[in-house]
């Protein structure tokens, strides 16, 4: 039996992918929303018994190696060697290509600099400044050793020195990892010094960054400082305390982002752990599609200084397609998490419990930035909520907001719903995801005796395994015969891949149907049509 073989059957596929996504029991499989697509409805599916996922949104499918390959962003090799050191399996040693060699050299540099730093904070004379910042803020020993946070010493080339000449690295690849600057003579110098250092993980948990944050009040440089984009680290990509805090994030269902590492880090000591931070100023896609594994729910405790509110419309928007619940914890003025958790616990455990909607938010945002009192400051409102009321999928949801703005704005709910769908259709404020009239009302009306008839007519044509290449089946030429109105559907049928069929129609069928339709799909003595 070959090593690969070996770890396969030593692996359990419902471990492998509930550590990293919510599944819940479906009859004798499990189902959870897609982690590869934006979806509502739960339509990927993992069996037990064929130690095989499947989706019917995205069609994506496969075993546990080809999970952690696309979720994990993995090699094959690398997903080989986490799942057999999770099996207690040693590999035989194989020759690496190049870029596996660089990308290991890589991740191997990255996590010796952090020890290094860590190490010079928590135990060498050099960082007793860093450890008596530290105090000064608050923060315990156990955070320091939960965050593996390090110090950078106020030394031109302690770190250079350090991994070149004693651990024998070249420099060019402390350059790559963004550990060093190269002067404008060439000469090569520690990034970050004299500054506490935050070790920033990607989504599996290996150092791909640092950030530093300047102990001198009075330094006339930049009070933070990041790793550049390299090929390991994209900001974009990353949320700090993630790695961290994930088992808290996805136990919760819900994730607080917030703004800088301290914020992070208070947090947690007050008792909130299912919380994360940006890099940056922005949220992007590739954050909410991270969130979405482990959660439901983003709470946004963003500043709250005008430059902070408009950072929490932008996350709004960013976040609104990916069918995430969305609320927003409202901090004190002039105060941020950090500020708060450190000062009053208590208060900050408070202003989590009692967040508000993403949508009154902005209501109440709304109201704050223009003149209700005035025919043009109604105008203004009304413009800069339109789109987003006229969204909302729930009429009572709906109805709920349109009373609360029509009370503040002295009109009625039906006048103002009017008026925000004439403004939600100019041309310009009309959001890309939002879907048409049309579409709308095809997602919204109920099922037609004709469609009920198609399911059942695929069902039973996927059913048929014998002839499933050839897509006939007795049962359904007989359905057909008897009710006419399918004929259509064989047109099509006659027309489209079998792959084709699972895509159009899967995601519609019942629980029980699509179990059975997964185990069609996935069973070996048919050829796994998926690969």
């Amino acid at each position: 039996m070959s090593q690969i073989q070996q770890v396969k059957e030593a692996t359990n596929i419902l471990e492998v992918i509930g550590e990293r996504i919510q599944l819940q029991r479906s009859g004798s499989n499990w189902r959870a929303v897609c982690p590869f697509h934006s979806e509502k409805t739960p339509s990927f599916f993992v069996s037990d018994t064929l130690q095989r996922y499947k989706c019917f949104g995205c069609s994506e499918s496969g075993d546990a190696f080809t999970f952690l390959e696309k979720f994990d962003q993995m090699t094959f090799y690398e997903a080989l060697e986490e799942l057999a050191q999770k099996a207690g399996i040693t590999l035989e040693k194989r020759t690496r290509n190049q870029d596996d060699d660089r990308r290991a050299e890589q991740i191997a540099v990255l996590e010796l600099a952090k020890e290094y730093y860590h190490y010079l904070l928590l135990k060498h004379r050099v960082g007793e400044p860093a450890r008596q910042y530290l105090k000064k803020r608050g923060i315990t020993s156990e955070s320091v050793r939960l965050f593996q946070l390090g110090f950078a010493p106020d030394s031109w080339d302690g770190l250079l020195n350090y991994l070149t000449k004693k651990k024998k690295y070249p420099s060019q690849l402390l350059e790559d990892v963004g550990l060093v600057v190269r002067g404008r003579a060439g000469r090569l110098y520690d990034r970050f010094r004299g500054r506490v250092i935050f070790s920033l993980k990607d989504h599996r948990g290996r150092v791909v960054g640092f950030s530093g944050r300047m102990l001198k009040a009075e330094a006339k440089e930049a009070k933070y400082i990041n790793s550049p984009e390299t090929a390991l680290y994209h900001k974009s990509a990353l949320l700090f305390g993630w790695s961290e805090l994930k088992s808290h994030i996805k136990q919760a269902n819900s994730v607080i982002v917030t703004e800088g590492e301290f914020d992070v880090i208070s947090s947690t000591q007050a008792g909130v752990n299912n919380v994360v931070a940006i890099k940056g100023s922005a949220l992007t896609d590739q954050h909410a599609q991270l969130i979405k594994r482990l959660a439901s729910q983003v709470l946004l405790a963003l500043d709250t200084d005008n430059a902070g509110i408009e950072a929490t419309k932008r996350a709004i928007q960013v976040l609104e397609p990916h069918d995430l619940e969305l609320r927003i914890v409202q901090v004190s003025s002039g105060k941020d998490p950090d500020d708060l958790a450190r000062q009053d616990p208590s208060a900050w455990r408070q202003a989590v419990k009692h967040s508000i909607s993403a949508y009154q938010f902005l209501i109440e945002t709304a109201l704050n930035q223009h003149d209700a009192t005035k025919a043009q400051g109604k105008k203004q409102i009304i413009q800069e909520l339109a789109v987003v009321l006229t969204a909302i999928e729930s009429q009572v949801e709906q109805e709920f907001y349109l009373k609360l703005l029509a009370e503040k704005l002295n009109t009625k709910p039906d006048l103002l719903l009017n008026d925000l769908k004439k403004y939600a259709q100019k041309p310009g404020l009309r959001r890309a995801n939002q879907r048409s009239e049309k579409e709308e009302v095809a997602v919204a009306s109920t099922l037609t005796r004709h469609q009920k008839l198609e399911r059942y007519a695929v069902f039973l044509l996927l059913k048929s395994k014998s002839d499933l290449r050839s897509r006939r089946s007795g049962e359904l030429v007989d359905l057909i015969s008897q009710l006419p109105e399918l004929k259509p559907l064989v047109s099509w049928l006659n027309q489209v891949t079998v792959e084709d069929v699972f895509k159009e129609q899967a995601s519609r069928l019942a629980v029980d149907q699509q179990e059975l339709l997964m185990a069609i799909w996935l069973d070996p003595e048919y050829g796994r049509l998926s690969e």
